[in-house]
C-alpha cells in the first residue's frame, strides 16, 4: 500500500480507540464488601472514569495524538515524522494492554479485582494495526524500533504499575483514627468522656482502659482493668472528616456499658 493509506489506517484506527473509550466495558470491577454483612458488586468502566484514569486514558489520548498526526499529514498542513507516529503509537499500545494485567487490593472490609472488559481486546487490536501501520509508514531501521518496542514495553510495565499503586492508595487501609484525644458530647444515659489514643493503649475516662490493636476499620480493646477478662472489638468508622462513630461487634465489658459508652454518639477529634 501507499503512505497514504498507512496514514489512514492509523489515523482510522487511533479515532475507533477514542470513540470507544467512552463505552463502559474496558474495565470490570469487582468489589466483595465483608464485616457489617456480605456483598458483592461488579460494575464496568470506560477510560474516562473510576479505575480507566489515568493509565487507560492516557493510552487513548496517545491514540489520539497518533491519529490526529496522521491526518495532519495526510492533508498536507504539517508532516508529522512517522519515526514519532511509530513511537507513540508504542506507547499507547503498551498503556492500554497494560489494562489487561490484573490488579487486586485485600483490605480487611473489602476487595476489590481489575479485570478485563468486553471492549479492552479490540482497543489492543486497533492499538496493534496502528503499530503495524507505523511500522511499514516508517520503515524504521533496527536500532529505531528497537527503540519503539522499548517504548511500548515501558508503557505496558509502567502502566500495570501505576494501576496496582493507583489502586492501593484509592482504597486506602480502613484505617480512620489517628492517635490524640476525642470527646464525646454528653446524652441522655452518657455523661461526657474524652477518649484517648497513645500508641497501642486507649483510655475513655476514668472508666475504661487497656490494649489498643487494629486492622482496617476493626479495633480491638483488651486488658480493661475493670473487666480483665472481656475483649472488645469495634468498627471504628469515619465520621465527617476527623471525627468517629463506634459499632460494636461483641463486647461484654460491663455487662455492655462499655459498649453503651463507646456507642453513644459520635466522638469529635480534639483540636
Amino acid at each position: 500500500m501507499t503512505a497514504r493509506r498507512w496514514l489512514m489506517l492509523i489515523a482510522g484506527a487511533g479515532i475507533a480507540i477514542f470513540a470507544l473509550s467512552f463505552v463502559n466495558a474496558w474495565i470490570v470491577h469487582d468489589r466483595e464488601v465483608r464485616g457489617e454483612g456480605y456483598r458483592f458488586v461488579q460494575h464496568f468502566v470506560s477510560a474516562w472514569r473510576g479505575a480507566g484514569m489515568p493509565v487507560l486514558t492516557l493510552g487513548v489520548a496517545t491514540a489520539l495524538a497518533a491519529a490526529v498526526a496522521a491526518v495532519l499529514s495526510l492533508r498536507g498542513r504539517l508532516r508529522v515524522p512517522p519515526a514519532l507516529i511509530l513511537v507513540g503509537s508504542c506507547l499507547s499500545v503498551g498503556l492500554i494492554a497494560s489494562a489487561a494485567w490484573p490488579v487486586s487490593q485485600d483490605g480487611h472490609a473489602s476487595s476489590v479485582n481489575l479485570s478485563i472488559g468486553l471492549v479492552l481486546p479490540i482497543g489492543i487490536a486497533l492499538g496493534i494495526v496502528m503499530v503495524a501501520a507505523a511500522v511499514r509508514l516508517a520503515r524504521p531501521p533496527h536500532a529505531l524500533l528497537g527503540v519503539a518496542l522499548l517504548v511500548g514495553v515501558v508503557g505496558l510495565a509502567g502502566g500495570a504499575g501505576g494501576r496496582w499503586l493507583g489502586l492501593q492508595v484509592a482504597e486506602g487501609t480502613g484505617r480512620h483514627w489517628s492517635e490524640g484525644s476525642y470527646t464525646r458530647a454528653a446524652t441522655a444515659g452518657e455523661a461526657t468522656e474524652t477518649l484517648t489514643i497513645s500508641g497501642e493503649t486507649v483510655s475513655i475516662g476514668d472508666r475504661w482502659s487497656g490494649s489498643w490493636e487494629w486492622s482496617g476499620w476493626t479495633v480491638v480493646i483488651d486488658d480493661d482493668p475493670a473487666c480483665p477478662d472481656s475483649r472488645g472489638t469495634y468498627h471504628a468508622h469515619g465520621a465527617n472528616d476527623e471525627d468517629l462513630r463506634f459499632v460494636m461487634v461483641v463486647d461484654t465489658c460491663g455487662d455492655g456499658a462499655r459498649a453503651a459508652d463507646l456507642e453513644a454518639g459520635i466522638w469529635e477529634r480534639d483540636p
